[in-house]
């Protein structure tokens, strides 16, 4: 037998039986049509981030945090009855205990109204040293960022972001005006691009001295979090051993206190993404089955409907093995129809989705539809048609020759 033959008998019977035919598919085209949009949408979140998380550090940048002051008991949060932080010696400690770190930057974060004249504008404030800059791959538009010097000299300096430029000065120039945080007076020597990733377009950013935050507002040489970017991704894991063991020698509750590589950071991620593609797997799968028993069904009538013609081709020489065959592929070209119909719709549902989010959020989204995926989504369609195509095949193939010629 031909194997074009069962194929093109396979595109008749869609020609012929258009709205039987179109309702068998239809479970199929959704069901592939939206995997293939979800797991698009995944893998082009995936990529998204990583490409960010890259530029950050990526597997090669470690986070060290102080523990909470408050702790989950039960159904309620509970404030902890001691407190521990980090402070200016744990960084010293910190970058001196591997020689594979580059530097360890200090952050201290707030929130505070910042004012200039009678305009006033909520910042997101960070106080940290001048490395600060590498880590977050800040784009410097005009100025410059903080420096070593600024300090060293507790100096009252802030570089700022441009959305916070244009709420404070609109379309002056900000560079060598005031602000003010609280009671205390800072110039502005820079201004930063902060639109990232991992946040807003229109995040209000500014970032002053550490040593000013702590001798101004403070009072105190504590610090929220601990950046550390070590020389390669392979020696993080053992930096962060080292960071640990620095931890335990100078702090009581070394173990409640948080130390995190961006590997693993990775990791989380990518089971996050991995879970939701396994989610929208499962819901395909049942919806492909729904599909598959359309199939089946359009089959056994087109068995029932072609008799005869089944009659006349035993009759003319065709072996069973000929008929069973005939039947399982004019399935499987049902299936691997709509199949390939999914993938156009899935590939629109992800372009429309990513569309609609870059739109909303003014962030880079995209989704990647991939050789691998789109390979998988055909040979499962195929699958599928072989599996609900045998039975009405083999119902064809035992057939009575002589019964099938009778039937009218």
């Amino acid at each position: 037998m031909n194997i074009l033959e069962p194929v093109t008998i396979g595109f008749d019977q869609i020609r012929t039986h258009k709205l039987r035919a179109t309702l068998s598919i239809l479970g199929i085209l959704i069901s592939v049509g939206s995997v293939t949009g979800i797991v698009s949408m995944g893998d082009g979140l995936r990529s998204t981030v990583m490409k960010q998380f890259e530029q950050m550090g990526g597997p090669s940048i470690i986070w060290i945090d102080p523990p909470n002051q408050w702790y989950r008991k039960g159904n309620r949060w509970v404030k902890r009855e001691w407190e521990d932080y980090l402070t200016n010696q744990d960084v010293d400690l910190i970058r001196n205990a591997s020689r594979n770190i580059k530097f360890a930057v200090p952050v201290i974060r707030m929130n505070n109204p910042v004012q200039y004249q009678k305009v006033s504008s909520d910042a997101r404030i960070i106080a940290t040293t001048e490395r600060y800059q590498e880590v977050e791959n800040f784009s410097i538009e005009r100025g410059r960022f903080i420096t070593g010097e600024d300090v060293a000299n507790a100096a009252k300096v802030a570089v700022i972001g441009r959305e916070l430029a244009g709420d404070l000065y609109g379309s002056d120039d900000a560079i060598g005006k005031e602000l003010r945080i609280g009671g205390t007076r800072y110039q502005v020597v820079g201004v930063v691009d902060v639109k990232r990733v991992f946040s807003t377009s229109k995040e209000r950013y500014m970032a002053v001295p550490i040593t000013t935050s702590q001798k101004r507002i403070y009072g105190n040489d504590r610090v929220n979090q601990i950046t550390v970017m070590t020389d390669s991704p392979e020696n993080a894991e053992e930096v962060a051993r080292q960071i640990r063991y620095v931890i335990k020698r100078n702090h009581e509750h070394a173990d409640d206190f948080r130390v995190r590589t961006g590997e693993n950071e990775i990791s989380q991620f990518n089971r996050v993404v991995t879970i939701m593609k396994m989610v929208a797997g499962g819901i395909a799968g049942i919806s492909l089955i729904v599909g598959g028993i359309g199939i089946m069904n359009i089959m056994l009538v087109s068995v029932t409907e072609r008799t005869r013609e089944i009659g006349i081709r035993m009759a003319v020489g065709a072996k069973r093995r000929s008929i069973l065959m005939q039947f399982i592929l004019e399935a499987m070209v049902l299936c691997l129809f709509g199949g390939f119909l999914g993938i156009v719709l899935g590939i629109g549902i992800g372009s429309g989705i990513s569309f609609y989010v870059k739109s909303i959020t003014k962030m880079p989204f995209e989704s990647i539809v991939t050789p691998g995926l789109m390979t998988f989504a055909i040979l499962y369609s195929a699958g599928i048609g072989l599996f609900f195509g045998v039975y009405p095949a083999w119902r064809a193939s035992k057939m009575d020759p002589v019964e099938a010629l009778r039937h009218e």
